[in-house]
């Protein structure tokens, strides 16, 4: 099955969603959860980049517009500095997923609780 862009970013917010209200029962999954965040903050860096590349490729060939009180020019701009900044607010959490990442990786599982 072939999906839209919009349908990928849907089923990404629910699974982040489905995660926020799933239990998890071992230091290994709270890892591997971590890991899997840092892999989408990895991905949502490339996703900004080239979805900002993509609107400035319609706002250079005419494709986007405006009403006439507003700048398109200043609009596009905009949207360029904030995606910026989403691309580096990304990468940022790429970085403290890994740290958080290689924190657990020292971290066992006892079977049983000590008193």
């Amino acid at each position: 099955m072939n999906r839209t862009g919009i349908q990928h970013a849907s089923i990404a917010a629910e699974a982040i969603n489905g995660l926020n209200h799933s239990d998890l029962t071992r230091s290994k999954d709270a890892y591997e959860v971590v890991i899997s965040l840092k892999l989408l903050a990895q991905r949502l860096t490339l996703a900004s980049t080239e979805t900002e590349q993509l609107v400035r490729a319609w706002y250079e060939a005419g494709r986007l517009r405006t009403s006439p009180s507003v700048s398109t020019e200043a609009t596009i701009a905009e949207f360029s500095e904030a995606m910026a900044q989403a691309d580096q607010a990304a990468l940022a959490l790429s970085f403290a997923y890994e740290a958080a990442g290689k924190a657990l990786a020292h971290v066992g599982w006892n079977e049983e609780s000590q008193p």
